[in-house]
């Protein structure tokens, strides 16, 4: 069960953990999220939830800011500690808008925010968005990039990418950036007359003393923000002229 039919090819539901101490908002977000055809797990509290996660590998999580016993910065901050969640995308439901328990939410390593209750058609858009990104095929494609945090570029430092995607790109490096930097990327697509420049944001980094993923170079993954030339980055890598 939990499986169905995608173009001939058989595939599986993405997997959503739900966490809220409310009854109401559990029924909610779950009923939305069954009606979006994903398999539902709900958790009435970040302990058990914790359990949850450390032995059950999720596409996603959503979860309630204020909870008792456990909120949902503490859950988050738990959660980012066990190998199988480092990457999973987190969406927290809050119905208050404090700038610093924000901001110290996406430290924590939160994907973004969603205001309780959610609009239907706002989480779905949220979730395609996300999830079809962390899907999409990572091409291994080595490109220059020039990488820096502010707008003069020769401060900006030259690398390599070890693998892209339309979601983002995993750049070799002996010194990653730390979790969650912001930085301003620059690479340029063969045959292309204009180079791309986008902000990009760190995902994960691979350690080159310990690293926790023995298929990648010393590095850090780039997740793009905000990235307008998706169709012309998804044109490239579906065509395969990268092979060259």
């Amino acid at each position: 069960m939990g499986q169905f039919l995608l173009s001939g090819v058989l595939a599986m539901k993405k997997k959503i953990l739900v966490v809220d101490d409310s009854p109401f908002m559990l029924a909610l977000v779950g009923d939305m999220l069954k009606k979006f055809d994903y398999d539902v797990a709900t958790i009435d509290n970040g302990s058990d939830a914790c359990k949850e996660v450390e032995t059950t590998r999720f596409d996603m999580i959503i979860t309630d800011l204020n909870m008792p016993v456990m909120d949902g910065l503490e859950f988050t901050r738990q959660v980012r500690t066990y190998p199988n969640c480092k990457f999973v995308p987190i969406l927290m439901l809050s119905g208050e808008n404090d700038q610093e328990r924000i901001t110290r939410a996406k430290t924590l390593g939160v994907s973004t925010f969603i205001n309780k209750p959610p609009r239907e058609a706002q989480l779905k858009s949220i979730l395609q968005v996300i999830l079809s990104k962390r899907s999409s095929l990572r091409v291994p494609v080595k490109l220059e990039v020039l990488y820096g945090e502010d707008q003069i570029l020769s401060n900006y430092v030259a690398g390599y990418t070890h693998n892209m995607s339309v979601g983002g790109l995993f750049l070799e490096t002996m010194n990653p950036l730390p979790l969650h930097e912001k930085l301003k990327i620059k690479f340029s697509l063969p045959e292309e007359d204009a180079p791309i420049v986008c902000k990009g944001r760190v995902a994960w980094t691979n350690s080159p003393v310990s690293p926790s993923d023995r298929t990648h170079p010393p590095g850090m993954g780039v997740e793009f923000v905000n990235f307008a030339e998706e169709r012309q980055l998804k044109s490239f890598l579906m065509s395969g002229s990268w092979r060259n």
